[in-house]
């Protein structure tokens, strides 16, 4: 548990009344207010729909009675007088029409229904309040019925007050000159006397002093058509269309409850958002609020909410005792606490709702409770943070006193680090010399592959060449013997040595060997040229790559490897080229041929007897590829991954040292390259080489 200096009791009560100051401040905001009807309408909405009144009936002037009628709006008064009839006479106890009647019509129709209304003695009608808004004064203009139907009925006022967000919550029973819609209706109720074979017992008399002077939360039944509702033209033949009694005793309202409004009617609309609205998916009607409000006047039950006093009491009571639960609790457990507590408010709240129609205040005790549990976590916050800052002044002051000893320690590790890096570097030097000497040893070892092929290659046209001489030498003889002969010595004529020359000329075979002499000239001639490619090739092979990065023509240095290794391929391996267009490339050039020797001579001891190699070379854009794949007996698929690993080998001992592969591997990743291999058993292994066509120094 945190360590705080301020006792807990102190800082639990601190937390709670700032929270509780804070939420007092919020609610004056039009947002909180709203948000706190919101509240409301989630108590309506959780409680759900009470049962509909007994005593209510709504005659509903909807779209069926438009088209049963056949009459557009307005409808001839005599319609409603014969409707007045026929309520009156079905049984009907008040009659109220939420349909204001302010213009004059015909004058029969108005004394027809001015008629009906002195004969019923029992008809409400209702006026209007039109508000005048002018930049410069607000004006309300009331708008009674005409003054012939004023004189025969009562006149009371929908007052219903609409709230910021468009919904109607609630509605005044009396101005100041003149009483509700509603209350007119009950009234007249409760003045009435109950007919004797009514089996609805009388209803308690309606106590206005409670009620009159303030504006009352609507007790809403539920979302619209909740009031028992009846069409228009069913109530103008109610024996034959309608239940027996419906109208016995009730209060029945006549008012318009259309969905859809042609335009052609010119009928307003009379319809309003209730709690209940978001819902169902669309508004009320004017009369059903009406008939809302008249059965919460005779059942004398409003939505209430508790006086500012105790409402007030009863938040900051809410709120210490959380305060005091969520000071003893870690964070989590505090903001799961917190939930819970908001649950139970909210359950709370609906309980007494559904029971007593008495409205808590939701969104101001949730809000209170996050801003309590937001207070402590604060709270901790702080103080964590002045802990943390004492522990960092008392790790300072320990701090400088260990910074002089751990200097030292320091000082003596980097001595020791100094020493550790000479060795680390003088190791790392003899290693690059080693490696160094691998590859000169691995280059040498290649080399010596090749010794017992290209002394063969050597001997046979040097061989050939020593014995043409010696035929070369005889045949000199013979021609030196005819030349001797032709030669005139002293006391022969020229005609005797001329003779003595020709039977030498003959005797010799002048003819056939001067032919072998000339083959055998030409004979020396192409082993010397042999010799010469083959010292060329070596040439070529072995360059050194001092002079650094030159353009080397690829196929050369292939060309070269292959006439090197023409001893191990002799004519039992077939080779297949397939050199398409490739550059120049700037590269190593002995190093990179060291590759092609490492390549070409593991292919050639891949292949056991007869076999093929094709090599294939190609450039795509700023790279060329070489290609060399054999038939050979292929690399096993678990051995691929080790292939270029230093000193692996699948060659019995003595037969391979295990870095061709790895030193080739090497080779072409210095110069920016890649080389991989495809293989498989008994099918061979092909692989490839790409390196780019320019490379410079700074790459490598």
């Amino acid at each position: 548990m945190p360590n705080f200096k301020t006792p807990l009791i102190l800082s639990a009560t601190l937390v709670a009344v700032a929270a509780f100051g804070l939420t007092l401040l919020l609610s004056n905001l039009s947002l909180f207010s709203l948000m706190e009807l919101k509240g409301l309408d989630l108590l309506f909405t959780l409680r759900g729909s009470l049962s509909a009144p007994k005593d209510i009936v709504i005659v509903a002037i909807d779209e069926s009675s438009m088209a049963e009628i056949g009459q557009q709006w307005p409808w001839p008064r005599s319609l409603h007088a014969q409707l007045i009839r026929q309520l009156n006479q079905a049984g009907a106890k008040v009659i109220g029409f939420d349909i204001l009647f302010s213009e004059p019509s015909e004058p029969n129709e108005d004394q027809n229904f001015a008629r009906a209304l002195h004969d019923a003695k029992n008809v409400v009608l209702v006026s209007a309040l039109s508000v005048v808004n002018d930049p410069l004064f607000r004006h309300t203009i009331r708008i009674d019925p005409v003054s012939a139907f004023r004189e025969v009925a009562t006149v009371g006022g929908p007052f219903v007050n609409i709230d910021g967000d468009g919904i109607v919550r609630r509605a005044r029973l009396l101005a100041p000159d003149l009483p509700s819609f509603a209350l007119q209706i009950v009234r007249r109720y409760l003045e009435q006397p109950t007919p004797a074979a009514a089996a609805a017992p009388q209803p308690r008399r309606f106590n206005q002093k409670d009620f009159l002077q303030q504006d009352v939360l609507i007790r809403y039944l539920g979302p619209p058509k909740t009031i028992r509702t009846v069409s228009y033209y069913q109530a103008l033949d109610p024996e034959r269309m309608l239940p027996p009694g419906i109208f016995a005793g009730k209060i029945v309202l006549v008012g318009r409850m259309l969905e859809a409004i042609p335009e052609p009617q010119r009928l307003v609309g009379d319809t309003f958002l209730t709690p209940f609205s978001w819902i169902a998916g669309e508004p009320s009607a004017g009369v059903e609020i009406q008939a809302t409000l008249i059965h919460n006047l005779l059942e004398e039950r409003f939505v209430t909410e508790p006086g500012l006093p105790r409402r007030l009491i009863l938040s900051l009571s809410l709120l210490i005792a959380a305060s005091f639960l969520l000071v003893r609790l870690k964070p989590l457990m505090a903001l799961i606490a917190t939930a819970v507590l908001a649950g139970l408010l909210l359950a709370t709240a609906w309980v007494v709702f559904v029971q007593a129609s008495l409205w808590l205040p939701i969104f101001f005790g949730i809000t209170a409770l996050i801003l309590v549990y937001s207070g402590h976590l604060l709270t901790r916050t702080l103080m964590a943070e002045r802990e943390r800052r004492r522990l960092l002044e008392d790790i300072n002051r320990d701090l400088e006193a260990k910074i002089a000893a751990r200097t030292q320690e320091l000082s003596t590790a980097n001595q020791e680090l100094y020493q550790r890096h000479q060795q680390i570097e003088a190791a790392y030097q003899e290693l690059a010399r080693t490696q160094n000497q691998l590859i000169h040893s691995e280059k040498m070892a290649s080399l010596g592959l090749l010794v017992a092929g290209v002394a063969h290659e050597l001997n046979n046209p040097i061989s050939y060449v020593h014995s043409n001489l010696e035929f070369i030498e005889d045949y000199i003889e013979r021609l030196v013997g005819i030349i001797e002969a032709y030669a005139t010595d002293a006391g022969q004529t020229h005609d005797q040595a001329h003779c003595r020359g020709d039977e030498r000329k003959q005797a010799a075979r002048f003819e056939t060997t001067l032919k072998t002499l000339r083959e055998l000239t030409a004979s020396c001639k192409e082993g010397a040229e042999r010799v010469k490619k083959i010292v060329l090739d070596l040439r070529i092979f072995s360059r050194t790559d001092d002079i650094g990065l030159v353009l080397a023509d690829l196929r050369e240095g292939i060309e070269s490897t292959l006439n090197l290794l023409a001893k191990q391929y002799q004519d039992r391996i077939t080779i297949h080229r397939d050199y398409g267009y490739m550059p120049l490339v700037e590269c190593y050039p002995g190093q990179i041929n060291q590759v092609f020797m490492n390549l070409l001579q593991n292919a050639a001891q891949a292949i056991p007897a007869q076999g093929d190699v094709w090599i294939k070379t190609e450039s795509d854009g700023g790279w060329v590829r070489i290609t060399i794949k054999d038939n050979g007996v292929g690399i096993a698929e678990e051995n691929l991954t080790h292939i270029f690993d230093p000193f692996f080998t699948t060659k019995p001992i003595g037969a391979g040292t295990g870095l061709g592969l790895s030193i080739s591997y090497g080779i072409i990743e210095k110069q920016c390259g890649k080389i991989r291999v495809i293989s498989k058993i008994n099918q061979g292994a092909e692989f490839t080489i790409e390196l780019p066509v320019r490379l410079t120094r700074k790459m490598i």
